[in-house]
C-alpha cells in the first residue's frame, strides 16, 4: 500500500467527507486528496490573517508591542478567552495574534482584523498567487449569519439550546463570499512560511514560533510521539472540522499539511451520543492522518 492509499482508506473510514493536500518540505514530495476544492476554512482564518498582521507591522503601521484596548463592542462569543475579561484590559499585539491563534480567541481575531483594515487579508493571499484563499469576514459577521444572536454578553448555556444554526447563511458558502479555501492553498502558504518566503524571515519566524505554542492538539498532532513539534491551526463549525499545519517529524523533515472536511452533523443532532462521539471519530481521523506522514517523513 502506498501513503496516498492509506490516506484514502483513512478519509474513506472517517465519516466525513475530507480533502487533503500534504507537501514534504525538503524533498518535495506532494501528496493531495481532492486538494483544489474549496471548504470554508472556519478559524484557519487565522493563519491569513496572521501573515497581513505580520505584513502591515514590516510596512510600519503598528508594532508588536502596541497596546489595544478591549472593550465590548468588540468581544466575540467563544472560542477563547478575552469575552469574559473586563473592558479596559490593553493586551499587546502579540498577545493578540498568540491568542488568537493557540486558543482561537475570537476577541482577539476581530480586533485585529479591524485594524487590518476591509479586504486586506484577501488581497495579501491573493498577491501571493493564493487566489483561492477569501477572507472578507470577520468573526462576529460570521456569527451574525450562523446563530439566533451574536450578542456576546448573552447567557452561553442558553445560546447552546437556542435552536437550530443558519445552515442556508453565508458560513456554509463556498464562493469568496465566505471565509473560504482549499487545502492546497493553505498548505501552500504555510510552506512559504517554513521557507521564509513571506515578509521576511524574521517575520515568518515570529509565526512559526506562535504556530508551534497551539493549545488544541487533539487533530493532526492527535497521535504524534510526545514532544513532536507541530505548527498548526484547527477550524470548527457544526458540520465543520480542519486543520492546517506543519509537522516536524525530525530536525531535518517536515511536513505542510492541511485537512478539511464536513459532514451532515444535523443528522445526529437529537442523539447526543452519536453528536459527541461522530467529531471525536472525526478527529481521529485527522490523527491518523498526522501519525502516517510522521511515520512515513521522521528518518527522511
Amino acid at each position: 500500500m502506498s501513503l496516498e492509499s492509506d490516506i484514502r482508506t483513512i478519509i474513506d473510514n472517517s465519516g466525513a467527507e475530507m480533502a487533503l493536500s500534504a507537501l514534504h518540505l525538503e524533498s518535495g514530495q506532494r501528496i493531495d486528496v481532492d486538494g483544489e476544492r474549496v471548504f470554508p476554512m472556519c478559524s484557519v482564518l487565522k493563519i491569513p490573517v496572521l501573515v497581513e498582521a505580520f505584513r502591515q507591522i514590516e510596512a510600519g503601521r503598528f508594532t508588536l508591542d502596541d497596546r489595544w484596548q478591549l472593550t465590548t463592542a468588540e468581544k466575540n462569543l467563544p472560542s477563547g478567552i478575552l469575552v469574559f475579561f473586563d473592558d479596559g484590559l490593553a493586551p499587546t499585539v502579540r498577545d493578540l495574534l498568540t491568542l488568537m491563534m493557540i486558543v482561537s480567541d475570537n476577541t482577539a481575531t476581530d480586533m485585529v482584523m479591524h485594524r487590518l483594515g476591509k479586504g486586506s487579508v484577501t488581497r495579501t493571499m491573493h498577491s501571493l498567487g493564493l487566489t483561492d484563499i477569501h477572507v472578507p469576514l470577520t468573526i462576529r459577521e460570521l456569527f451574525d449569519d450562523l446563530l439566533p444572536s451574536s450578542d456576546p454578553t448573552q447567557n452561553l448555556l442558553a445560546l447552546a439550546g437556542a435552536g437550530p444554526r443558519n445552515r442556508a447563511g453565508i458560513c456554509y458558502s463556498l464562493g469568496p463570499d465566505n471565509d473560504v479555501g482549499t487545502p492546497a492553498a493553505l498548505t501552500e502558504l504555510l510552506a512559504r512560511i517554513w521557507r521564509g518566503e513571506i515578509i521576511s524571515r524574521t517575520a515568518c519566524d515570529a509565526m512559526l514560533e506562535i504556530l508551534l505554542k497551539q493549545q488544541l492538539n487533539d487533530r493532526l498532532p492527535r497521535y504524534l510521539p510526545p514532544g513532536t513539534p507541530c505548527a498548526h491551526k484547527t477550524g470548527t463549525l457544526p458540520g465543520i472540522r480542519n486543520d492546517s499545519g506543519i509537522i516536524y517529524a525530525s530536525e531535518n523533515s517536515h511536513v505542510a499539511v492541511t485537512v478539511f472536511s464536513r459532514w451532515d452533523d444535523e443528522a445526529a443532532a437529537d442523539d447526543p451520543i452519536a453528536n459527541k462521539e461522530t467529531p471525536i471519530a472525526i478527529d481521529a481521523a485527522f490523527g491518523r492522518i498526522g501519525r502516517l506522514l510522521y511515520d512515513a517523513f521522521c528518518d527522511s
